[in-house]
């Protein structure tokens, strides 16, 4: 049955439909365009691409790539580095933790570049071969492909095209082996860098997986690395390699003096504080002993590929991607119930019903379109009572056409209703329930207070005065119970707020009565009110409408777009929809440019001249491009789908 989404369940984001214009050719130093082979990309010593070690200036600091573009055909500089008397890098001596620090911190440096990457923006795929090496009870998993597969590589150039010194998408493995060199030299204290220790031996691919925490682990002493990986669910991450002898000396440079070492299988082992890190001929591991030791006696063909929940998951990805993620929701939630429900005195039946209401799975994954970063979450549906349909929105044709922030959700008021209707049948929570229906009695119960809710949002724009107004807008599915509703706490208002200084007042905006509550009076014991904040909240109720607000404007301004211009007539905001689908059960729209340049005069005040050049010169040609975000809700069948959309220009 494909339900309202899970209001006890997390809001994973996700994808929608996709461009698909031609792109120029691959990067100098690439394969065909569209490749996902890491060994195509450029090497250090490979001059038509990045220049050999030592032909750069020394490093001094890192900073963002030029915005002026560059010749992009132009190689990138490799960093120097202070070198020793015998020509090797100058290492001093360390003591055994600080050098497990800086090899997992190099690790660590591995994993940002992937982050680093998905933030500059993050037939079927198949997984990551790090898939492989998981334990079959991994509960939570993540990926990320660096070595972008596909038309991953077509589609990043294109979008990097938007930022300062990408312009050439031809050029694009050079610029990021740039960016990448930066990044690793800053995390390194300038003793390495991307292309000269890293790249020659990373595959592209990254993976980490944990199972159910461990509660005897994690009661111990947690400052130890092994009790702690051990306690958050034995954690292992996989590295791909493409050259085993060149990870293994990276790792014994970056490690220094002498780490404990032996032999497992076909791997060699690197052991201090119960952390263990693991070469093999394909990937570099890392975890407890008895993680790592597991991995490598799988040879890369764990299970983990055909458990069900798992396989449901991956199911729901139809196109090629640079992150995916997977929890075994249901178990990972029952693994932390059971750590406080015993102690706690919860019935067992209680538990399992309540658990009854999470989902299964949920699962993402994130792409690069032309324009774009897209996401697409993805859920099974659970039997809350009620079950949603996908339509068009109702509202947004009531928000105002400067609205910088719209959230909306379908049929709130049945959904609502229908949940908390499963929870009141659990016999431990009917005294709750009891409580609440009594003090919401005088307005007809819950059912009365929020029965007649329809399709509901939350909008936010500017007041035409510098600052910003918003509120709630709901499409009554009964208009003469809604009337009854604020009827009665309007009286509420009148027969305790008097008291306290709270005035109310009604005024008439078209054929519509507007209720302003002034709490302007009642402030002044605590000091008043700020310069230019009005303490006022404002309601309408009409056969169409329910807006609650701050201050009579915004409520105007909805009883305007009603009849006028609205957000839902914007050409921009229909186009961004389109994206995740105008037929849904809820959306989510965030004006990036818009909220921009509201917030930039305001910030200007509040910094120096040479901080604010600095904005101007540095940080603006990147946050320029940054245009909106636009998020969705809908049912397909019987899976909920979190479509997600980040576009740039």
């Amino acid at each position: 049955m494909a339900d309202q989404p899970n209001p006890a369940q997390p809001n994973p984001a996700a994808p929608p439909p996709e461009p698909d214009p031609a792109i120029g050719a691959a990067g100098a130093g690439d394969g065909p365009a569209g490749t996902s082979d890491p060994g195509n990309l450029a090497s250090p010593g490979d001059t038509g691409n990045l220049a050999s070690v030592g032909s750069g200036p020394t490093w001094t600091e890192p900073s963002l790539p030029a915005v002026e573009p560059a010749d992009e055909t132009a190689p990138a500089q490799a960093v120097a580095r202070d070198v020793g008397t015998s020509g090797e890098p100058a290492t001093p001596r360390r003591s055994s933790g600080l050098r497990w620090a800086i090899a997992l911190g190099g690790i660590a440096i591995v994993i940002g570049i992937s982050l680093a990457i998905l933030a500059l923006a993050s037939g079927r795929p198949t997984p990551s071969v790090a898939l492989g090496y998981m334990p079959d009870n991994t509960l939570q998993y993540g990926e990320y492909r660096l070595d972008l597969p596909g038309d991953q590589r077509q589609k990043l150039a294109a979008f990097l095209s938007k930022f300062p010194g990408f312009a050439d998408q031809a050029a694009i493995q050079p610029k990021l082996y740039e960016v990448f060199d930066r990044i690793v030299a800053l995390a390194s204290k300038n003793s390495q860098t991307f292309t000269t220790d890293i790249e020659p031996w990373f595959g592209g691919q990254i993976a980490m997986g944990n199972g159910a925490i461990d509660p005897g682990a994690l009661s111990g002493d947690l400052s130890g690395n092994s009790s702690f990986i051990t306690g958050t669910g034995n954690a292992l991450f996989v590295v791909t390699i493409k050259d085993a002898a060149k990870a293994t000396a990276w790792l014994e440079k970056t490690l220094g003096g002498s780490p404990v070492t032996s032999s497992y299988g076909d791997a060699r082992l690197y052991a201090s504080n119960g952390i263990v890190v693991a070469v093999t001929d394909k990937v570099l591991l890392g975890g407890t002993e008895p993680a790592v030791k597991a991995a490598i006696d799988t040879k890369g063909q764990g299970n983990l590929a055909s458990d069900p929940e798992f396989k449901a998951a991956f199911g729901s990805v139809s196109r090629d991607y640079v992150a995916f993620s997977f929890m075994d929701y249901r178990s990972y939630v029952t693994s932390l119930v059971n750590l406080t429900a015993p102690s706690a005195g919860v019935e067992r039946t209680t538990i399992d019903t309540l658990l009854g209401l999470v989902p299964a799975w949920v699962a993402t994954d994130f792409r690069f379109e032309d324009d774009a970063l897209v996401g697409d979450g993805a859920y099974p549906s659970v039997d809350i009572g009620y079950t949603a349909k996908n339509r068009a929105s109702g509202l947004a044709g009531h928000a105002p056409p400067s609205t910088i922030f719209y959230g909306e959700a379908h049929d709130v008021g049945a959904a609502s209703k229908a949940f908390l209707d499963k929870l009141r049948a659990i016999p431990e929570l009917s005294s709750t329930f009891g409580q609440i229906d009594q003090s919401a009695g005088l307005i007809g119960g819950l059912d009365g207070l929020i029965g007649w809710w329809g399709d509901t949002a939350v909008v936010i724009g500017p007041d035409g005065n510098g600052s910003f107004s918003g509120g709630l807008l709901i499409a009554p599915t009964d208009a003469e119970a809604a009337k009854k509703t604020f009827a009665t706490l309007r009286s509420f208002v009148v027969l305790g707020g008097a008291q306290a200084g709270i005035q109310m007042r009604d005024e008439k905006h078209g054929d519509a009565t507007v209720t302003i509550i002034d709490f302007s009076a009642a402030m002044v014991a605590q000091g008043g009110v700020p310069p230019g904040v009005k303490a006022e909240l404002a309601y309408t109720v009409t056969d169409d409408i329910v807006a609650i607000g701050y201050g009579a404007a915004f409520v105007n301004a909805v009883l305007d777009a009603g009849p006028g211009p609205s957000l839902a007539e914007d050409a921009r905001y229909k186009a961004l929809v389109d994206r995740v689908g105008a037929e849904n059960i809820g959306l989510s729209f965030i004006d990036i440019q818009a909220i921009r340049g509201l917030a930039e005069p305001f910030a200007k005040g509040l910094v120096s001249a040479d901080q604010w050049a600095t904005y101007e010169k540095e940080y603006l040609p990147y946050v320029k491009p940054l245009d909106a975000l636009i998020s969705g809700a809908r049912v397909d069948g019987g899976i909920n789908r979190l479509p997600m959309s980040f576009t740039v220009k």
